[in-house]
């Protein structure tokens, strides 16, 4: 699994520039309508390749245009585990209508994991890999970024 750095400011004047709101952009790429949006107010992140190559092909643009860096450094080969936010986890899963074990299903997770995840106290270590992160991202149609603790404004990684 690869990982691109998208620059949110540069994939905004690329979209604006084939002229595609940001929902026809993310119903483009298969995602949920507010997908594009919430990319384009990240500085910079993580985009999964398959995600990225649906990007450049509807704004017929090259992968290294969507960075505003000539040359972004590459993802890590074996990305670190993230925290994960259980406020956040128990937030999206409620709003999505799923019980704990649902999410687990949808998400092919152990059983009573998103249990134990969404106990823990907010400041309690809830680590996850990227591609967990994503499975609940989908099982939930959410961002990956809102699972992610955030620290002074970046994605809080393991101390």
């Amino acid at each position: 699994m690869q990982l691109y750095l998208v620059d949110g400011a540069r994939l905004r004047e690329l979209r604006e520039r084939v002229g595609l709101s940001p929902e026809e952009l993310s119903r483009i790429v298969g995602r949920g309508p507010t997908w594009i949006t919430e990319l384009e107010r990240q500085s910079r992140t993580y985009v999964l390749e398959i995600l990225v190559q649906k990007l450049v092909a509807a704004l017929g643009v090259r992968i290294s245009d969507l960075s505003a860096h000539p040359d972004p450094p590459a993802p890590p080969a074996e990305p670190e585990d993230l925290r994960v936010s259980p406020g956040s986890l128990r937030a999206l899963r409620e709003r999505a209508g799923l019980s704990p074990e649902e999410l687990e299903r949808r998400a092919g997770l152990a059983p009573g994991s998103v249990a134990r995840a969404e106990e823990a106290d907010e400041g309690d270590e809830i680590l996850a890999s990227v591609e967990t992160i994503w499975r609940l991202a989908r099982a939930l149609d959410a961002s990956p970024t809102h699972l992610v603790a955030r620290r002074g404004g970046f994605f809080s990684k393991p101390s």
